[in-house]
């Protein structure tokens, strides 16, 4: 999720009563109130992990059991004025803030898939999955194209 400076709740069925009873029960370190940011650096500090190759891969969202098709989304966002990916995408779609002010004309401030858990596999995989998916490739480029446009 991209958080916004004026978070005040997360999306529903982000955080458990527990997680949510640690962060209000937390001390932060400069003796101000405990934030999200201060439960999720101790809980899990980021790492580098280094360039992955993307060709041949989908960006699914687990939750909703659609899926975005890099290759097609490089393709079709070259074109625009700000080439893009599924990471744009993911970006368009995971922002998640009570204050809907930005300097965008598209307002990304609730963002369709904040919230959503998700993964990058190839897209072999997905064909060969027993669950159904649905490829929303076309409309989220359509969705980032315009968002990078503004």
């Amino acid at each position: 999720m991209c958080i916004g400076d004026y978070m005040r709740e997360c999306p529903p069925n982000v955080l458990t009563s527990e997680e949510v009873s640690t962060i209000i029960s937390s001390e932060s370190d400069d003796d101000s109130t405990a934030t999200l940011y201060d439960f999720t650096y101790t809980y899990r500090e980021l790492r580098y992990r280094g360039y992955i190759d993307l060709q041949g891969m989908v960006l699914r969202n687990l939750t909703r059991h659609v899926y975005v098709r890099q290759d097609v989304a490089v393709e079709e966002l070259k074109s625009s004025e700000y080439p893009g990916d599924i990471g744009n995408i993911l970006l368009t779609n995971i922002c998640w803030s009570a204050d809907s002010s930005c300097a965008m004309m598209v307002d990304l401030s609730l963002g369709g898939w904040a919230g959503d858990r998700f993964d990058v596999v190839p897209l072999s995989s997905v064909k060969v999955d027993e669950e159904e998916w649905e490829d929303v490739t076309e409309d989220q480029v359509k969705l980032t194209r315009f968002a990078l446009s503004c």
